[in-house]
């Protein structure tokens, strides 16, 4: 009994150290350079969008110093725009709404579709037809149409619009989310989990919701820059951030009307956004790499 207590100590020593699934992935994600330079870029971004009022050249109400556009200069490094306020005070201020609406619209979008989603893939029959059926309608609606109609109708608030937006970004995160529900719902765990009692929603909550979080992970890094862009087109139809906020769209917008005489108004919000939304696609590529197993061949 002693010698097989010491082989069986001994292989024990021997064996290599388990590794979970969530180590796995980040460290695959970190053999990925442009998802890590990504990775980086944006946290510092979102720095800069936290600290903005005590770090930007000028207070956002305080910044009508000059008449008038004009270039580069020591006071303002990238610039006055028509009115004559410093771009890169207005810039470094719709760095924090639009990254606010590409977060906030996305998590109501990301709660309604992993919702729906859930729900039509556990419960399948006529529940999930008629759910799917609902999403199909909606797919056809123009919502660049919708989201207009509503901040006519509703107002132009901003958080009218954050939730506009949201609302309608989720169809494709439901179809996502059901589609993996039905490949796992009939998975030995959950049989177990029913054959112990517990209740759908339970089910649900405890262990088909963590266990879809990975492709949801991965269109949540693909929907932030398609709601950023969505917004941006908004504000540049003058149905978006309303004066005095502003964001990198409807700074765009501004810069569109005199881009002849000064290009750099066009020119260093729409730098901004494009980097922005290059980061966050290579993110999520790298992220679709990273928690895909498959990917990991050593």
């Amino acid at each position: 009994m002693l010698l097989k207590s010491e082989k069986r100590r001994a292989l024990l020593q021997s064996a290599e150290p388990g590794s979970s699934l969530g180590r796995d992935a980040f460290i695959r994600l970190r053999k990925n350079k442009a998802a890590m330079a990504s990775l980086f870029f944006l946290l510092f971004v979102a720095l800069i969008a936290c600290v903005t009022p005590w770090l930007a050249p000028y207070s956002y109400e305080g910044q009508n110093l000059d008449l008038g556009a004009v270039g580069p200069t020591g006071e303002h490094w990238l610039g006055t725009d028509t009115l004559g306020r410093d771009l890169l005070t207005r810039i470094m201020y719709g760095s924090r709404i639009s990254l606010s609406v590409g977060l906030i619209a996305t998590a109501v979008a990301l709660g309604i579709g992993v919702l729906w989603g859930t729900c039509a893939g556990y419960f399948g029959g006529r529940i999930d037809a008629l759910m799917m059926r609902t999403v199909d309608l909606l797919y056809a609606l123009p919502f660049s149409i919708l989201i207009i109609l509503l901040t006519v109708v509703f107002g132009r608030s901003m958080l009218l619009l954050f939730l506009a937006i949201g609302a309608a970004e989720w169809l494709t995160m439901a179809r996502i989310v059901r589609g993996q529900v039905l490949s796992i719902k009939r998975k030995d765990f959950i049989e177990a989990a029913v054959g112990m009692g517990l209740s759908p929603w339970q089910i649900m909550v405890r262990h088909i919701i963590p266990n879809v979080l990975g492709p949801v992970i991965v269109y949540t890094t693909l929907t932030i820059p398609s709601v950023i862009l969505l917004e941006s087109f908004l504000s540049f139809l003058g149905l978006g951030i309303q004066p005095p906020a502003s964001s990198w769209g409807s700074l765009i917008s501004g810069g569109v009307e005199v881009m002849e005489e000064y290009p750099g108004l066009i020119i260093y919000p729409g730098l901004m956004l494009s980097l922005t939304l290059f980061a966050l696609n290579f993110l999520g590529d790298g992220l679709r790499d990273a928690l895909d197993p498959r990917s990991s061949k050593d």
